[in-house]
Order: C-alpha cells, then sequence, then structure tokens
C-alpha cells in the first residue's frame, strides 16, 4: 500500500482514537471483501491545544446482515435496533455518538449526498435522546471525514481523526497541501519533508522534570522547532545540579529551574512559545495544561509524577515517553547495573501501573507537602548518582522516536516497544509493555478516552485549595 500523506495538526474539532481500537476498526472496515461495513464510536470530550477533541473510548462493531443492513435510501445503513442500544448507551454514559462506515478509495474522502441526507433525518433525533454530540465518519485508510452535530444545534466538520500510535497518524478528508518550511529549517526537512518540519511547528509539547534529562530535552526540542513548550518543575536549581543542566551558570543557584529552561528554549529558538509551571505536576494548573499537549516527556523519577502523566495518557488520549537512568550504587560503593530507560506511553496500550512501574506505598508519601514526606520515610532519602552522558543517551533515544513518530518515519505503527540501554555492556534491550484486562487507567472498564468526565477533571476542581488531595482521595489506587 501507498505510503500514508504526512498531515501537519489542524485547527478545529478532532477525533483521536486508542491505537489498538483503530487496529481493531480498521481491520473491521477494510477488508479483502472490498465491500462497506459499519461501526459506532463512544466518545468522551475534552478541550485541546487547537480546538475541542472527542475522545474514543468504545468501538461497537455492526455485524453484516444483523446490525449493518441493505438500507432503505442507500446502500447500507445501521439497524433501528443497533442505533437505538448504541445512544441509549451514549446518553447513559454521558458520550458522544459516532456512526462509522468506510468507502472506496485511499487518500481522499467525503460524504455522499445519499449520506448527508441520512444525518439529517436521523441526527437531530438522536441528538434529543442522548443531549450529546452525535455525528457521522466515514474512512478510508489514509482520510477521514467527520459530519459533527453538537447539543446547541450547530454542526461542525471534523477537522482532522488522530491515532497517537508508533507513529501518529492524522487522517483529513483530503491531504493537506505541501508548504514551503522556513529556510532555517532546510536540513531537517530533508528527512522529515516540509509537511513534518510543519508538524513540529504546530505541535505542544510538554516536559515533566528539567533536571539533567529534561534540561536536555527542552533544548533539542527547542532546536527542533516544536513550537510551543510547557515546562513543569517545582524545584529550584541547586550547586550540585550546575554540571547537568544545560548552559546553567552560578548566577542561575536558588532560581526556579522552569526560568533556565526557559531562556535556554528561547536562546535555541526565539519563535518559541512557552508555558512556564513552577509546581509540581500534580497541581491543577499542571494538570491543566499537560491535557492541552501533543505529547508529553516524562522526565522526573518520582512515583507521583509517573502516576499524573499516566493518568493524562490514557483519559486525555495524549502520547508520552518516560525517560530515565539508573545508577544503583551500594553502601561499599560498588556499582550495579546501570540502565538508561525510554518507555512510550501509549494510550490505551498497558500503562505504568499494569508494568508495575509505580509503587502506590512511594505515592501514598510523594503526595504530601515536602517535611511530612521525609518523616515518613524510615531511611532518609539519599541523592542519586547523575552524569551528563548517560542523561544524553536516554533523551536522544526518546527524541529520536519522538521525531521519526511525528514524521510518521518509523516502520512500524504498531511499535509501541520500549528501549533499555545497559550501557556498562553495551546491550540494547526492546521490551513490548503489558496490560492488565482491568485496569482503572488504561481500560474502558476504568478512565480510557474519559477527558472531562474523568478523575482528572475532578482534580481541576480543587485549584486554589491550599493544599493538593492526598492518595486517600479519589485518585488512590485501590486493586
Amino acid at each position: 500500500m501507498a505510503r500514508r500523506p504526512v498531515n501537519p495538526p489542524a485547527d478545529g474539532w478532532s477525533l483521536t482514537l486508542p491505537p489498538r481500537l483503530w487496529s481493531d476498526l480498521s481491520q473491521h472496515l477494510f477488508r479483502a471483501d472490498g465491500d462497506e461495513h459499519g461501526a459506532v464510536l463512544l466518545a468522551g470530550e475534552a478541550a485541546g491545544p487547537r480546538g475541542r477533541r472527542l475522545l474514543a473510548r468504545e468501538l461497537l462493531i455492526a455485524r453484516d446482515g444483523e446490525d449493518y443492513v441493505p438500507g432503505e435510501t442507500g446502500y447500507r445503513a445501521l439497524s433501528p435496533t443497533f442505533v437505538r442500544d448504541a445512544i441509549v448507551r451514549a446518553r447513559d454514559e454521558q458520550l458522544s455518538y459516532l456512526a462509522v462506515h468506510c468507502h472506496f478509495g485511499l487518500d481522499t474522502v467525503r460524504f455522499s449526498h445519499v449520506d448527508l441526507a441520512s444525518h439529517e433525518r436521523g441526527y437531530p433525533a438522536l441528538g434529543q435522546i442522548s443531549n450529546q454530540i452525535v455525528g457521522g465518519l466515514v474512512l478510508t485508510p489514509h482520510a477521514a471525514a467527520g459530519d459533527l452535530w453538537l447539543p446547541d444545534g450547530t454542526r461542525a466538520p471534523l477537522a482532522e481523526t488522530v491515532i497517537p500510535a508508533g507513529n501518529i497518524i492524522r487522517l483529513r478528508p483530503r491531504p493537506a497541501q505541501p508548504t514551503a518550511s522556513d529556510p532555517l529549517w532546510n536540513r531537517q526537512a530533508r528527512l522529515l519533508g516540509d509537511r513534518g518540519q510543519e508538524t513540529l511547528t504546530r505541535l505542544r509539547v510538554a516536559v515533566v522534570g528539567l533536571g539533567g534529562v529534561g534540561s536536555i530535552l527542552v533544548e533539542e526540542l527547542a532546536r527542533l522547532g516544536v513550537g510551543e513548550l510547557v515546562l513543569i518543575d517545582s524545584e529550584t536549581v541547586d550547586a550540585t545540579n550546575l554540571p547537568r543542566l544545560i548552559a546553567a551558570e552560578r548566577a542561575d543557584v536558588d532560581n526556579p529551574k522552569t526560568e533556565l529552561a526557559a531562556r535556554n528554549a528561547t536562546r535555541a529558538n526565539p519563535q518559541i512559545r512557552l508555558v512556564m509551571i513552577p509546581r509540581r505536576v500534580e497541581h491543577p494548573e499542571a494538570l491543566r495544561e499537560l491535557a492541552h499537549c501533543d505529547w508529553i516527556f516524562l522526565a522526573a523519577d518520582s512515583h507521583a509524577a509517573r502516576h499524573w502523566v499516566n493518568a493524562t495518557v490514557h483519559e486525555y488520549l495524549i502520547p508520552a515517553t518516560q525517560v530515565g537512568v539508573k545508577i544503583p550504587v551500594t553502601k561499599d560503593g560498588e556499582i550495579g547495573q546501570i540502565h538508561t530507560a525510554t518507555r512510550l506511553i501509549a494510550p490505551g496500550v498497558g500503562c505504568l501501573w499494569c508494568n508495575q512501574l509505580i509503587d502506590p506505598t512511594e505515592l501514598a508519601i510523594e503526595m504530601h507537602p515536602d517535611a511530612e514526606r521525609e518523616q515518613a520515610r524510615y531511611v532518609p532519602g539519599v541523592p542519586a548518582p547523575s552524569v551528563m552522558p548517560l542523561n544524553t543517551l536516554a533523551a536522544s533515544e526518546a527524541l529520536t522516536h519522538f521525531l521519526l513518530a511525528s514524521a510518521a518515519l518509523h516502520q512500524d505503527d504498531n511499535d509501541f516497544g520500549s528501549v533499555i540501554h545497559l550501557p556498562r555492556s553495551r546491550v540494547r534491550l526492546p521490551q513490548d509493555p503489558r496490560q492488565n484486562t482491568d485496569c482503572r487507567w488504561c481500560t474502558p472498564v476504568g478512565n480510557l478516552a474519559r477527558g472531562d468526565n474523568g478523575e482528572l477533571a475532578i482534580r481541576h476542581a480543587f485549584e486554589g485549595s491550599a493544599e493538593p488531595e492526598g492518595p486517600a482521595g479519589p485518585f488512590d489506587r485501590r486493586e
């Protein structure tokens, strides 16, 4: 099959599908029989960096001959019983309803006159039943068009359909028109193409943790031409940080790490837009900004940071990369197995809880104020070893994956593997994520694609309170 067109992010309404849901939908729609097939998507809703977002949560397959039958005015139609059950479910779960079918073709698609007439006959009544968004989606393997009917009586097209997989797939009704990139990015555009470079300039990327690894991430993201960075870190620069923070000076000691990162980003790319959040990641302001991003880099090693980024990934369907370095040293000074880790956290794919990368005890301790955290530990925290070359190794792996994913240059859309480097033995190990079927975060039985109706939205309600709610509140993990 021909290579899929690279489309930069579009302004307006968008639909995001978790990668595995997209895989199931593609297998159902695009079969060797070349016939038309149908389904319904139920979706959450949230704000996004360029407009409102629909977040596909569940796929209801319409069985040929039973749920997807010959139409009275068109070739095929969803059966009345199937539509009734789906719209009642959308109403009860406060989800949007999208009827899906496929068309022939590849890089372009549009609704037929018969399709649009059926929308005008049926969608106003469905909207009255559910009081949620209802609409239609028509797909080819490389293109998507949507017609949304909003609760306020207005109607809107779907600007793009996004699948945050190993490659970030962006489907439009027709391929984006190429635009000449700024000569400044000429050498990069020779790899990414003009539309790939334009993609970077339209992305909003967050970096959580601006220490040794995060400092490198910010510098390189700015130099790649990423359009906007959200910088999140509550700490100030310590004298011991200076050897590992890009362009840090002694005058930076005791200043917020967000200020140093912003200075470096602006120096590298004067056109970049910046949002600085000098707070812990669980603060409502930080969570709100994370939910409006296209990609998140998790460069903080706390279990609290892992938990909140993990929750954002799956509730809002935003891909993330966890980047870290571990250098174990015994009391006797013996160096253990050094490793750097770059883990892709893809929406709806085995999360950090499923892979036992969040310790509930440590999370509970870290959710308390600083003084209480130290009192709660039997052994005071000891700073871990950290050196710049190992930080650079981890950051470069993460950034290379992000770069290729943004321009859809990976060979496999469904490559969700993580990479562990063992630098002392020169070994590089790929790892695939595990997933628990009843996970509270990355499955439809939990918070997957809940968006503005998810647990993080509840968290936003605590903005302005003296202290963020602790682990005994609505965010504690219960088995």
